[in-house]
């Protein structure tokens, strides 16, 4: 798995004996950075590694790094997707946080998506920040970026989080407002996880 740091290890401090068991998280490699934008060329990275397993992106929060924002128009530009940039806890700025910084974020993250589903076709997408943001809460993000729609244009490509609980009962398996996995979250990640790969 890679992802933000809801898998790093910060944050799974509260499940280490259950994977060190193997109770959670079998035969799974956690690969969490804090704060990764979802154009980190960390990615590209990580998944090239590892092309040959079964692999999970935990999908970043679009807002992750906003202020690359002046750096994605100009990647936008030349036709590139990624940045050489790593992310850090609280790396969201005020300044890049209107509808359109978030339009385009979000968009980009989407072509960057569509990128890395057509190099690693057997990748599965979670959307566990957005599934927070705008199905546990009422987001000001543009609606064509909330989870309900990002679900029908990826929809064979992820593993939904419908298909395994609800808005209300997700809201119980989340630590904080970042969304981060209490230790029934990361119980529920694992099912979902352990679920794909074994249809």
């Amino acid at each position: 798995m890679c992802g933000p740091s809801h898998i790093h290890e910060e944050y799974t401090a509260i499940v280490n004996n259950e994977i060190k068991s193997g109770l959670l998280f079998r035969n799974c490699i956690l690969n969490g950075y804090r704060g990764l934008p979802n154009w980190s060329n960390i990615l590209e990275k990580q998944f090239q590694l590892h092309r040959d397993k079964h692999i999970v992106w935990i999908v970043s929060d679009y807002k992750f790094n906003n202020f690359d924002y002046p750096h994605i128009k100009t990647l936008q530009s030349v036709g590139e997707l990624f940045l050489n940039v790593s992310g850090f806890p609280g790396n969201v700025d005020k300044a890049f946080m209107t509808p359109e910084h978030i339009k385009v974020l979000g968009e980009h993250s989407l072509k960057v998506m569509n990128y890395i589903i057509h190099t690693y076709p057997h990748i599965k997408l979670i959307f566990w920040c957005l599934y927070k943001r705008t199905k546990v809460n009422t987001s000001s993000y543009p609606k064509h970026l909330w989870y309900d729609n990002i679900k029908t244009i990826y929809k064979s490509h992820m593993i939904d989080i419908d298909d395994f609980t609800t808005p209300a009962e997700f809201a119980t398996c989340i630590l904080d407002e970042g969304g981060h996995p209490n230790k029934k979250g990361y119980i529920l990640m694992d099912k979902m996880i352990q679920s794909s790969f074994r249809k």
